[in-house]
């Protein structure tokens, strides 16, 4: 099997493509619908609260708009849209040094092959970090800033491990060596831990180990269907992850219990969860808009009532996809 195959699918669900004239025309009759539209750039300067610029949290992505992805940075309310890198191959899966100075990401070319690199927060100084030669993923910082938890193609055993980094480039170290899928690492607030999906139980399932990569246990078990994708609460009692149904839900670590981030959308999929700064809100990336296409979304634990579900990004025919908010 090539290495590009071993790379982890999820499924992209997509409508028919809208004329241009019919879609604009629909998106401005579903303005007050489930979803409602990001704000325009005109109407930024009228909008206040966690969206004001100024106010020192930010969400950054990784948007499509030309062919390629690149990183785009934007208010908590979906204002301010900038793009901050321009290359040519595919910027991914940002995420926000935990002073805001800084961000890493994963740089990826068409074959999959790639490596993490850093930047300064409004994306100059665009340094590479790693020099692996293979497929890099999910790069996420500790909550010290120290060290970065990432997802690299291990070719020994012909799957994805988990790997850590120091956040100047030295002190490359491999946590897990299971012939698994082992992806999406998230630290723990306090730093001691890391959650990540595995599918070593045959489905993919979430699991706790030591920031050392010592003390693995499986978390939850996701036996009605394959559930993934964790992201810590910043006050540590709770992971909110992907689940069957198109839907985002938070487990409570203590009460092994899980509460819903909005409703069901089971003709859709919903990825890469992540917490604003305060713990009240979850970001996503999901199909679950009218185009079919991924945009970033952002709904509050604890119930499924569809108005609760925010819709910050309008990147059809492209997409925005994997969220990071500014601790």
């Amino acid at each position: 099997m090539s290495r590009s195959a071993t790379i982890p699918a999820r499924p992209i669900h997509r409508l028919a493509l809208l004329g241009t004239l019919a879609l604009a025309v629909t998106l401005a009759a579903c303005q007050d619908a489930l979803q409602p539209l990001a704000p325009t750039d005109a109407a930024q300067a009228a909008k206040g609260g966690p969206g004001k610029p100024g106010s020192g949290e930010a969400v950054l992505f990784s948007g499509t708009r030309d062919g390629n992805a690149d990183i785009y940075r934007m208010n908590p309310d979906g204002s301010n849209v900038r793009r901050l890198t321009t290359d040519t191959l595919n910027d991914e899966f940002p995420d926000f040094a935990p002073d805001g100075r800084t961000f890493v990401w994963a740089r990826v070319n068409s074959a999959g092959l790639g490596e993490l690199f850093t930047a300064n927060a409004d994306g100059s100084k665009q340094t590479p970090l790693t020099n692996m030669g293979t497929t890099v993923l999910h790069p996420r910082y500790s909550p010290d800033g120290t060290k970065i938890a990432f997802v690299a193609f291990s070719t020994d055993g012909g799957q994805h491990d988990i790997y850590t980094v120091n956040a100047d480039g030295t002190g490359l170290h491999r946590l897990t060596y299971e012939t698994s899928l082992d992806l999406s690492p998230s630290w723990s607030p306090d730093g001691t831990q890391i959650a990540f999906e595995s599918n070593r139980s045959g489905l993919a399932s979430i699991y706790v180990m030591n920031a050392d990569g010592l003390n693995t246990r499986q978390l939850e078990g996701c036996f009605n269907g394959a559930c993934g994708e964790p992201a810590w609460s910043p006050d540590g009692e709770w992971i909110a992850m992907t689940v069957p149904g198109g839907a985002i839900r938070a487990l409570n670590i203590a009460g092994k219990f899980s509460t819903p981030v909005g409703p069901l959308f089971p003709n859709g999929v919903s990825q890469h969860p992540t917490w604003s700064k305060d713990g009240t809100r979850v970001l996503f990336a999901s199909t679950r808009g009218i185009e079919g296409t991924f945009e970033v979304y952002a709904g509050i634990p604890g119930t499924s009532d569809p108005t609760t579900v925010r819709r910050l990004t309008v990147f059809s025919p492209g997409r925005a996809l994997s969220p990071s908010y500014s601790h």
